[in-house]
């Protein structure tokens, strides 16, 4: 007699627990391997709401997403095809002994930006010298990790900060206006928010002076200027919100339809204006103040050049005249003289004496002139030698 004992081995899972991810939108495969389970039945469960997936090779929830993989005895995978959000959670793979095998079903999102909790891309208008909160949150599994970069003119980056919020402080028409969020978990694809602020400000002025021969001269208070010249006066001006522009002289607002002034204005950016005032020809009325005014919501600013008249430079000088005469007779014994005179002192001299030389006489030397400067001509003295004074 036989006695046949049989010891049926009890199952036995590959592991115990297991963590997957998946990227949503796409499938995934729940691995579930036990051995020996031939004599039991294998049920798929996901435990966040305690309902039955499959039980042995069938699905049994009507969700057509859901298959069974059942084509080695030791297999039992859950397939779920186009995986959203809500199948994340806690799913079980059960023998009807009790025995199971826990997987946890991670779905990854790329990232978004959460707009309620986030500066809107065209934020309202900023008060120069304010202070201005950046905000950018946003969600995705895993959460998101942000950047918030700003550009200069040049889309030069830097980036001022890895926080959900970042404090632009004392806000100019010189801060950066451009800003951008990056919100990135390696899920592709990233996401990012651009944001471009507008900052009011009053006017800001610059005066550029412009002459005849294009000298430039730049915030000059006071300008040397000829009669008749022509001259124009430009002021570079910037403010927002755009307001008003107008030229004055002596405080007084010029009309521009004035003859002797023309009044011009171009923009070289929304912001940004040149306002000319061109002055045809300068008169005596013209030597005063001139000043250019902008004005907007938030402030009034101006300029102001003094034209002033450029001075004539005289040098006055008076001449002398230092004349040496020899000369030589050649019938009388006469020997010789010398005079020193003035131009005019000799003329007159001349016509007093109306004096004639002999006819043999002859001038043998050359007569030097040497030119003097001074203001005052001294005394002229004749000297002439004894020997001179008879013919």
């Amino acid at each position: 007699m036989f006695i046949y004992i049989h010891v049926s081995k009890s199952p036995k899972f590959d592991r115990s627990s297991e963590i997957v991810s998946v990227v949503v939108g796409k499938r995934i495969i729940l691995p579930c391997y036990v051995q020996d389970a031939s004599q039991f039945k294998v049920i798929w469960m996901k435990m966040n709401n305690s309902s039955i997936l499959t039980m042995d090779d069938r699905a049994v929830n009507g969700d057509s997403r859901v298959t069974l993989l059942h084509a080695y005895a030791d297999e039992w995978n859950l397939q779920i095809d186009d995986v959203d959000e809500d199948d994340a959670g806690v799913y079980r793979c059960v023998l009807n002994n009790g025995m199971y095998k826990t997987l946890t079903l991670q779905v990854k999102t790329p990232p978004q930006i959460i707009d309620e909790q986030s500066t809107e891309s065209y934020p309202a208008p900023i008060l120069s010298g304010s202070n201005f909160t950046l905000k950018c949150y946003g969600s995705g599994r895993p959460s998101p990790k942000i950047r918030i970069l700003s550009f200069d003119q040049a889309e030069n980056t830097k980036i001022i900060g890895e926080h959900n919020e970042v404090i632009l402080y004392n806000v100019s028409r010189h801060t950066r206006k451009r800003y951008e969020c990056i919100a990135s978990n390696g899920v592709p694809p990233d996401v990012a928010r651009s944001f471009q602020l507008t900052v009011q400000y009053p006017p800001e002025i610059t005066l550029l002076l412009s002459t005849h021969d294009n000298t430039i001269y730049n915030n000059r208070n006071q300008l040397l200027v000829d009669l008749a010249q022509e001259l124009r006066i430009k002021c570079q001006i910037t403010m927002y919100p755009f307001g008003k522009i107008f030229w004055t002289k002596n405080d007084i607002r010029i009309d521009k339809y004035q003859d002797n002034y023309e009044q011009y204005a171009s923009s070289y950016s929304d912001n940004h204006v040149v306002a000319e005032l061109y002055i045809k020809q300068v008169n005596y009325k013209d030597f005063c103040s001139f000043s250019c005014f902008a004005i907007n919501d938030l402030g009034i600013n101006s300029k102001t050049v003094h034209l002033v008249e450029k001075p004539t430079s005289t040098t006055s000088t008076t001449t002398v005249l230092t004349t040496t005469i020899s000369m030589t007779s050649t019938s009388s014994n006469l020997g010789s003289e010398r005079l020193l005179y003035s131009r005019g002192s000799y003329i007159n001299m001349n016509k007093q004496r109306q004096r004639k030389w002999p006819k043999y006489s002859t001038l043998t030397n050359s007569t030097s002139l040497n030119i003097i400067h001074q203001r005052e001509a001294e005394n002229l003295r004749v000297s002439i030698s004894s020997k001179g004074k008879q013919y």
